[in-house]
């Protein structure tokens, strides 16, 4: 074992009711005497020495002890979920387990007589403090180290050849637990910060329930003298990032009045980037280092991190920057023990230039190249990737897109790439100079698109200005966002693609009428609010030009339109998404009603020859004369149940209602048909919120999650309890499918934009070459990137869900 050198250690034990004990250690020239209570306890206080090896205690009472080979030194609790946890060798047994990064070279620097390691095994006690726990110390040796802490046993190392002495180490963590695990009850009863943890986990996962690890695990610690603690948690805080800050100074301040060592020191580690670790919750680490609470640290390992997975194996920079921290403040180091630490900021001709604490050497890149991971904004809030230019322990920012920037950010994100230091080496702290709200999905998504593609005919990666349905998807949700906002950037945006498209005769560029095409008609839909707002005569001439195709529009002999003219007798669940909206509204706005009633006699034709009672789904297409090699002879349906196909029809009824007075006939078939998907389609939704390519086969082989299916079903979702269409329980399957959509296929850039990925580029029967609608075509088909059908949807569900 492992004593605190210079202190009065409290020693501890179990005897006979009113047996009298006698202590004495090789080290004291007294001997203790103590008597047994009627409990059968017992304590002592013994004053230790400077450091020093080879110490014996021996306790007397009706049996003798003798305690040998201890250590007096300095005793360091180590602390906090997976990644203190995580082990310096790999475990095959258990999967994140994965070792330390060189695990084998770090082995052959294992050996250390004067490094003792004491790992308590996990214990729960949900509801009394634990007056024991299960352990034993160790000498640090490769083969006692395997499965200890990794970044425990690098930060003792570090001690022990620096200071010469001996090191105890004591590992008490667990995996997955909140820091309102290790936090005495006391603290948090009757607590409001604490109420929504106190709720949520008082029934289950055990290990997260409030107090419960600090009662199996830190209180029978608790009279252990120890020199300070290092911690390495807040991952599983981060969804409740904005209390962590109060929850975490809690803790720390729990812990000392604990151990009775109201300034005992507390090192830890600021989450490492993760794309599913927000800025938030690093922020409210750096909060607690910059609090009012003495003789804390934080280290920063930017540069060690991983983007996907949430246990880096470099364990050997937190390890040694922690002992860096301790070197310093406990044992009179003259070193440096941060990175750059923002200190101020001057605005001066478009210009920020920044101040740093701990960058008195001046500050550097790795490799010396040009500074990354900055952004600046103006008094809009929109950041920028900044240009960064070092002079000595200052910085200069700027950015062509900034004028007047009144903000800085730096490495704030989930995950991001930096590569800013000071001369010894440690990196900088990500920080941001704003209090501006946190960003809205919907806003950063469309901002994202617009900074890819500047110019809307852009989207969906065109190449060459067109008045394509997949624009329009884009271009629609980029007009509810001005509506949500009132940025009139967006609708700019919109508006300056129609006006280079249509003529002032109302003319569309490459607009061929004659091929009676529905895709054509979804981009009318933007017209209507860019006629409302300009007043220009050429947006009604081109929606009438519009509703003159489908005057004329090919159809089924029961009346359903054609989707195009060279798919002859064939109605698609895509058209209906793409025309009927558009003509409901044009029948309110120009009091044609009419048209109301031809789209929903659409929705009805569409229904009757695509519905299948037994699923609850619809067939991607139907073929009147069973004609196409795709069609099933005696029904004429299509092979297989396409999941993008399926999002149009449902977008189509919840936005075509939008315009259908509630007296007409059609109005209650069609909430009844939102009702029917809605009750079906979670029953193929993945365990992440995720609908697929195929959507009734998730399981199938070959099929895979995909992202348009999912967007058009969550925004349909969203809206249609938004409007009472379906039962406001259906929320948390949208909310289930924008989780899915950011954990899963969202992914953050570097750059600060969002990327939607898994999106199925296109999907469609017949033609040339031939789609036969079978299984294999459908996953066959390629995938892309921030596909306009995948983003407009995401966009506008957001916007429903007020993401």
């Amino acid at each position: 074992m492992v004593l605190q050198q210079n202190a009065k250690v409290r020693v501890l034990g179990k005897a006979r009711p009113g047996e009298k004990i006698t202590l004495k250690s090789s080290w004291e020239r007294k001997k203790h005497k103590v008597t047994a209570s009627e409990g059968g306890r017992w304590e002592v206080f013994m004053q230790t020495p400077s450091a020093v090896a080879n110490q014996t205690l021996t306790l007397k009472g009706d049996n003798e002890i003798i305690i040998r080979n201890i250590l007096v030194g300095e005793v360091w609790l180590c602390s906090g979920q997976s990644n203190m946890e995580f082990p310096v060798a790999k475990n095959p047994a258990t999967k994140w387990k994965t070792g330390m990064l060189n695990e084998a070279e770090e082995m052959k620097d294992a050996d250390y007589p004067q490094i003792r390691l004491f790992h308590v095994e996990h214990q729960l006690s949900a509801g009394v403090e634990a007056e024991d726990c299960k352990g034993e110390w160790l000498v640090c040796t490769p083969e006692n180290l395997k499965d200890f802490s990794a970044v425990g046993f690098v930060f003792g190392r570090r001690l022990y050849k620096e200071l010469n002495m001996p090191v105890g180490l004591i590992q008490s963590t667990w995996g997955g637990t909140h820091a309102e695990s290790w936090t005495r009850m006391n603290v948090m009863e009757n607590n409001p910060l604490y109420a929504d943890v106190m709720a949520e986990f008082a029934q289950k996962d055990v290990n997260k329930t409030p107090a419960t690890l600090w009662n199996g695990m830190i209180a029978p610690l608790r009279g252990y003298t120890l020199k300070g603690t290092i911690w390495y948690q807040g991952e599983s805080n981060s969804i409740r990032y904005e209390k962590y800050q109060e929850v975490f100074m809690n803790l720390i301040n729990s812990w000392r009045t604990e151990w009775n060592q109201p300034d005992m020191p507390f090192y830890f580690v600021q989450i490492a980037p993760h794309y599913k670790q927000p800025a938030g919750i690093r922020e409210a680490q750096l909060k607690t280092w910059q609090s009012n609470l003495d003789n804390i640290g934080m280290v920063v390992v930017t540069d060690a991190a991983d983007s996907t997975d949430i246990h880096p194996r470099n364990k050997v920079v937190p390890g040694e920057r922690l002992a860096a921290w301790a070197l310093v403040k406990q044992y009179g180091k003259e070193m440096i023990c941060s990175g750059p630490l923002y200190k101020s900021m001057e605005i001066a001709n478009g210009k920020v230039t920044l101040t740093f604490d701990y960058a008195a050497g001046g500050l550097r890149t790795s490799g010396d190249e040009p500074v990354k991971g900055f952004f600046i904004a103006g008094a809009d809030a929109r950041f920028y990737p900044a240009t960064a230019l070092i002079t000595g322990s200052t910085l200069v920012l700027s950015s062509p897109q900034v004028v007047s920037p009144v903000a800085v950010r730096y490495g704030y994100g989930t995950f991001f790439r930096t590569n800013l230091y000071n001369k010894e080496g440690f990196p900088a702290v990500p920080f941001r100079t704003d209090t501006f709200a946190a960003d809205t999905y919907y806003r950063l998504f469309a901002d994202s698109e617009m900074r890819r593609f500047p110019e809307a005919w852009q989207l969906d990666h065109g190449k060459r200005l067109f008045f394509g349905y997949a624009q329009g998807v884009g271009c629609c949700a980029m007009l509810r966002l001005w509506k949500q906002t009132g940025e009139k950037r967006y609708f700019d945006y919109v508006e300056k693609w129609a006006d280079s498209l249509i003529n002032e005769k109302g003319q569309i560029h490459l607009y061929a009428k004659e091929t009676y095409n529905l895709d054509y008609i979804n981009s009318g839909k933007v017209l209507f609010d860019l006629y409302r707002e300009t007043h220009k005569e050429k947006y009604r001439l081109a929606m009438d030009d519009l509703i003159d195709q489908l005057k004329k529009q090919p159809r089924t002999a029961d009346g359903g339109f054609w989707h195009k003219k060279i798919y002859n007798r064939q109605m698609w669940l895509d058209g209906l998404y793409m025309a009927s909206p558009f003509m409901a509204q044009y029948g309110v706005e120009f009091n044609q009603p009419q048209w109301i009633d031809e789209a929903v006699r659409q929705f009805r034709l569409c229904h009757l020859h695509t519905y299948d009672a037994k699923t609850g789904l619809y067939h991607h297409a139907w073929n009147e004369d069973k004609s196409e090699r795709w069609a099933d002879p005696v029904t004429g349906h299509s092979p297989n149940f396409w999941g993008r196909s399926i999002g149009w029809w449902f977008m189509a009824l919840v936005d075509a209602l939008d315009y259908i007075p509630q007296n007409h006939s059609g109005y209650a078939d069609m909430v009844s048909w939102i009702n029917g998907l809605a009750e079906a389609l979670p029953k193929y939704q993945d365990k992440n919120g995720l609908w697929y390519q195929v959507i009734d086969q998730p399981d199938r082989e070959g099929n895979f999650p995909e992202a348009s299916v999912t967007a058009q079903c969550m925004y349909a979702y969203a809206k249609a309890v938004n409007k009472g269409y379906i039962d406001a329980k259906y929320r948390a399957v949208a909310e289930k499918a924008f989780k899915g959509i950011s954990d899963k296929l969202l992914v953050r850039n570097v750059d600060g934009t969002l990327t939607l990925t898994r999106c199925c580029q296109v999907g469609g029967l017949g033609g040339k070459p031939y789609r036969d609608g079978s299984f294999e075509y459908y996953i066959g088909e390629k995938m892309r990137d921030n596909d306009a059908k995948a983003t407009g949807p995401f966009i506008m569900g957001c916007l429903e869900l007020g993401k």
